[in-house]
């Protein structure tokens, strides 16, 4: 069986994962905009930073702790990054795609074995 845990982290990470394809499409969809300033979806730290902040709690705190997370998205304070380039836009957005795929293989292997415990072959 899934882990409560378990669960809370992808389920954050697939929040994150969306929330950063929208902000990207955002940003392509206004590159051309004087003065638009890209915006950026922070999360990894965050879900790193909670799960060695909660590593001594119960399975169900911990699992509140990350249900309760939210991804955080804010202008880019980079200056290197006040212009929207196209070419690092696709290039996030290639490997946000990555990520969502690999999440969503390790939740459908884990649904497979789920079954295959409830039937019993």
């Amino acid at each position: 069986m899934t882990s409560p845990v378990l669960e809370a982290i992808v389920s954050k990470a697939l929040d994150g994962l969306h929330l950063r394809e929208v902000a990207t499409s955002h940003n392509v969809a206004n590159a051309s905009s004087p003065g638009f300033v890209p915006v950026r979806v922070s999360f990894e730290g965050q879900l790193q930073e909670l799960a060695q902040a909660t590593a001594g709690l119960a399975p169900r705190q911990r699992a509140e702790q990350f249900a309760a997370l939210q991804p955080q998205v804010a202008a880019s304070t980079d200056p290197a990054e006040r212009s929207v380039k196209i070419d690092q836009e696709i290039a996030i957005a290639s490997e946000t795609s990555a990520r969502y795929a690999m999440l969503i293989g390790m939740l459908n292997r884990s649904l497979q074995i789920q079954q295959l415990a409830i039937r019993g072959s």
